[in-house]
């Protein structure tokens, strides 16, 4: 989405890509590679190809990751709420299916546990 956005606002100032990766020091070939989104662009870049459009592409990024980790959260909310309400349904045999808890109690902790393992990693 952030390719798509770049280019659009590229079209839009009737800039080239060349155009585009004169005034950033970036190559034209980079510029090509972010708006078919073959790389994820670094903050570096997005800094300035922002800085030709007057936009803070680096915060549009950020929002971006924000809204799919939301709804990860709440898919895993989700899933967790069936889970429990599994249990509670079919408490009398839950010593049949025991395995399905840890089944999910692993999915459920990566899910939580990566982003924040990643943002820590980060600011190391």
């Amino acid at each position: 989405m952030l390719g798509k956005k770049i280019k659009e606002l590229r079209l839009i100032s009737g800039l080239t890509q060349e155009d585009v990766a004169l005034k950033t020091g970036l190559t034209q070939r980079t510029i090509q590679r972010i708006e078919n989104h073959e790389v994820e662009p670094s903050e570096y870049s997005l800094n300035q190809i922002g800085e030709v459009f007057k936009v803070n592409l680096n915060k549009m990024k950020l929002d971006e990751k924000n809204k799919k980790q939301k709804w990860l959260n709440i898919f895993l909310v989700s899933i967790s709420l069936l889970i429990i309400f599994n249990f509670a349904v079919g408490w009398s045999t839950w010593q049949e299916d025991w395995y399905v808890l840890p089944a999910w109690f692993f999915p459920i902790l990566a899910g939580v546990s990566i982003p924040y393992f990643k943002k820590n990693r980060k600011d190391k």
